[in-house]
């Protein structure tokens, strides 16, 4: 009979490797108890990396739509608020016009004249917005303001309307300024771009689109009619108080009636801020299902790990065991 031994030696690399690997399997085991984890994602996808690069791409897509809406929330946020600012002034200003137009008291007339000058320089002001520092007003022209400053459009309407004879001719001659092709708003007021900005994309299937300019009609009129109620007092006019009433309550009914069309350019705005609102709360449905789909991709079952990490304790306990047994083994203890 043949009997086959091992050396000393032999042995011992035998029960080093053996414990290494256990070791290894136990810190393995520690590893994705503790973080919920496949510590080898590639045994655990038995290599096929496809699905989990497709999730972890999408994330990193949404990752770059959720910037992107917040800047669109924040642009129309911001747009949003100027616009309501327009639209409070004006029609403060148009119930204020009335109310000297009808007052007949000289010193009324004045103070809302002075007033629709401020509320103009207000509004041009509120028109040059920025946000994160863009231009919100000028199109595609961002790095600049839209409008040239509420002094210098001032003296270009003052230089427009001189020498009208009658309250028809200024009022005709801010239009012309304000409204006509080729006038004095375009070719020296609005220095913006005459295109809009493109669509602010939100994810892959919805985007927001911005459209209101300086020039925008709507808050051209807002401008020429604020415009129009200051000329009371502009003394190259020189009006008397008559006049000046009557200047004051066209540029008031027009203020008034500019209202409902404000409203219409807010709507606007806002119709596009629910795209955001609506973007950002489907785009965090989607991130909360690819962040699932990951974690059923990786995760490791706690109580499957937990099982196995205690018997690799058994193992590594029994190696041990056996380790301490064989070192205490002489050839005097079987010598009689």
């Amino acid at each position: 009979m043949t009997i086959t031994s091992i050396g000393d030696m032999a042995q011992h690399m035998m029960n080093a490797r053996r414990t290494v690997a256990v070791k290894q399997d136990l810190n393995r085991l520690a590893y994705e108890l503790a973080s919920g984890r496949k510590a080898d994602p590639s045994a655990a996808l038995r290599g096929d990396f496809n699905m989990l690069a497709g999730v972890e791409r999408q994330l990193t897509v949404l990752e770059g739509y959720d910037i992107a809406t917040k800047d669109a929330e924040l642009f129309l946020e911001t747009a949003q608020m100027t616009l309501d600012q327009v639209h409070t002034v004006t029609g403060d200003l148009g119930r204020d016009l009335l109310s000297a137009s009808e007052s007949g008291l000289s010193a009324s007339v004045e103070s809302v004249a002075k007033s629709a000058r401020n509320d103009f320089d207000a509004i041009v002001s509120a028109l040059n917005g920025r946000v994160a520092d863009r231009s919100i007003f000028g199109g595609t022209a961002t790095d600049s303001a839209p409008l040239i400053d509420s002094d210098t459009m001032m003296a270009q309407i003052s230089a427009a309307v001189a020498g009208s004879a009658t309250i028809s001719d200024i009022v005709t001659a801010v239009d012309d300024y304000f409204m006509s092709a080729g006038g004095g708003f375009e070719t020296g007021a609005y220095t913006g771009s005459l295109n809009d900005l493109a669509p602010m994309r939100l994810n892959d299937n919805q985007s927001a689109d911005f459209n209101v300019r300086a020039d925008t009609v709507e808050l051209r009129e807002a401008m020429r009619d604020s415009a129009l109620a200051a000329l009371a007092l502009d003394p190259g006019l020189n009006l008397d108080l008559i006049d000046q009433k009557r200047l004051m309550e066209t540029a008031g009914e027009r203020l008034l009636t500019g209202q409902d069309n404000l409203t219409r350019v807010r709507a606007d705005v806002g119709f596009n801020q629910e795209r955001v609102e609506n973007a950002m709360a489907e785009n965090s449905l989607q991130r909360s299902s690819m962040l699932m789909t990951q974690t059923d991709l990786l995760s490791a079952d706690q109580t499957e790990v937990a099982g196995k990490l205690q018997a690799v304790q058994v193992q590594l306990e029994m190696v041990y065991t056996i380790t301490s047994r064989l070192s205490q083994l002489t050839l005097a203890n079987y010598v009689r």
